[in-house]
């Protein structure tokens, strides 16, 4: 493990093979649902860089060290692998039979391990670094007001992955505002790009945030924000030599897994991996308000006296519930500080093991 950079570290081949197939099985593990970016364009992604770095094409894998997940610079790598495969593919020979000449020197052999990567690569679907959906739900053409459904898939600035799903309505007389444009048959809809970047700035706050910002809007009314995200994730994988492990963890998880990986874990002889799946709602069909992750409180509890009045007077504004919930996924040797984290915070989160 290399420190290459700030929140970044380095894995070479053995670290790298052993990071992903971890990071592959919690993903299977946590049974994520639509409020998650896809698992399986995630898994993709993984799969690529796991292909990449058995052939040699890279060295190293990049992970961010504040999350334990794969930085921009991994995901970017191999969505650029793919835009450029037809074109590698015809200038290397797609329709010469490189197998056979494997044998005849180190740089043919180099060039058919591209060449079956690219092919591979082809067909795969990739994690997107920044996806933004609008789907209409509902059209009324005599009212004019509608109803969407905002999808955002983000690498966030945070290092952590997420989907961010927004349900509005808007009304007609601010179509001339051009929040959201729907197109002249009714049927299809983009959000502008003022509405854009203003969602993808707050990606990073915690939905009931979001909800409020948003009914700052003229004509908006918001029923639901939803925030899936994957991570943080914590791994120490032994070699015999060293211990690959990630380095800056926030919060009471960041703090139990330090005093796990200079204390027990410091003599771990397997490979470990903690990972986090965490949902966060805010909307108005929320029955009860709560949450339930260790690593998150509500915003009322974390507000400061100064702004409590102004808090108190939107909450009355604006009638909606919050729910926050995280599972914990990982390998026999960290359960129990899981545990304590959970333990400590009085929440009551399942522990799903890594096999």
């Amino acid at each position: 493990m290399v420190l290459v950079a700030l929140h970044t570290q380095a894995l070479g081949p053995k670290h790298a093979g052993a990071y992903i197939a971890l990071l592959e099985r919690g993903l299977r593990a946590a049974r994520l649902n639509n409020a998650f970016p896809d698992r399986r364009r995630l898994q993709g992604t993984l799969s690529a860089l796991d292909q990449a770095m058995q052939r040699g094409i890279y060295e190293q894998l990049y992970v961010d060290s504040r999350t334990g997940l794969p930085n921009m610079a991994s995901y970017t790598r191999v969505l650029t692998d793919q835009e450029i495969a037809a074109g590698s593919l015809a200038r290397m020979g797609e329709h010469e039979d490189l197998s056979r000449r494997r044998d005849e020197a180190e740089v043919f052999a180099r060039l058919a391990s591209k060449h079956e990567y690219f092919t591979w690569l082809k067909g795969i679907e990739l994690a997107p670094v920044d996806l933004h959906r609008v789907l209409l739900r509902r059209h009324d053409p005599m009212t004019g007001a509608a109803s969407f459904r905002m999808e955002l898939t983000k690498l966030d600035g945070s290092g952590l992955y997420m989907q961010l799903t927004i349900e509005l309505t808007q009304i007609a007389s601010v179509w001339r505002r051009r929040v959201i444009d729907l197109d002249k048959d009714g049927e299809s809809a983009a959000a502008s790009q003022a509405i854009h970047a203003m969602i993808y700035r707050c990606a990073a706050l915690d939905a009931e945030t979001i909800f409020v910002r948003l009914h700052g809007i003229e004509g908006v009314s918001v029923e639901r924000v939803q925030r899936g995200v994957i991570g943080p994730v914590l791994f120490a994988l032994p070699d015999g030599v060293e211990l690959a492990r990630t380095l800056e963890p926030e919060g009471p998880l960041g703090d139990a897994w330090q005093a796990w990986i200079t204390g027990p874990g410091a003599r771990t002889s397997t490979p470990e991996m903690a990972a986090t799946f965490a949902t966060d709602i805010a909307a108005v069909d929320v029955r009860e308000e709560k949450s339930n992750d260790p690593l998150s409180p509500l915003l009322t509890e974390r507000i400061a006296p100064a702004e409590r009045a102004r808090y108190e007077e939107i909450r009355r504004r604006y009638p909606f519930k919050v729910f926050k919930d995280r599972k914990f996924i990982g390998t026999a040797g960290v359960r129990g500080l899981m545990q304590a984290v959970i333990d400590a915070s009085r929440c009551r989160n399942l522990i799903y093991d890594l096999r």
